[in-house]
């Protein structure tokens, strides 16, 4: 049975230079928005970027876009950029 780098329990990761726990195997672009902005609902003037980088061998680096995610790696880091329309 392959295991996650990780383990089973919890991972770290950093988003937007602060540290979270993690515990599922993989993250969406909606989850990492939360942790970067919690409580702040998404609207129709915001647009928001998710990269992240520290990841697993061969996706270690990239973008995440709405509806997509990524597995998760202890260490791994997130930057997510807000952007709003006047």
């Amino acid at each position: 049975m392959p295991t996650d780098s990780h383990g089973p329990g919890l991972a770290t990761i950093i988003v937007n230079t602060r540290p979270h726990t993690w515990e599922a195997k993989d993250i969406t672009f909606e989850q990492v928005v939360e942790l970067a902005y919690p409580g702040q609902p998404p609207n129709e003037q915001d647009t928001y970027t998710v990269r992240y980088s520290r990841g697993h061998e061969g996706h270690g680096s990239g973008s995440l876009t709405a509806g997509h995610g990524v597995r998760v790696k202890k260490g791994m880091v997130f930057d997510v950029y807000r952007t709003s329309r006047s």
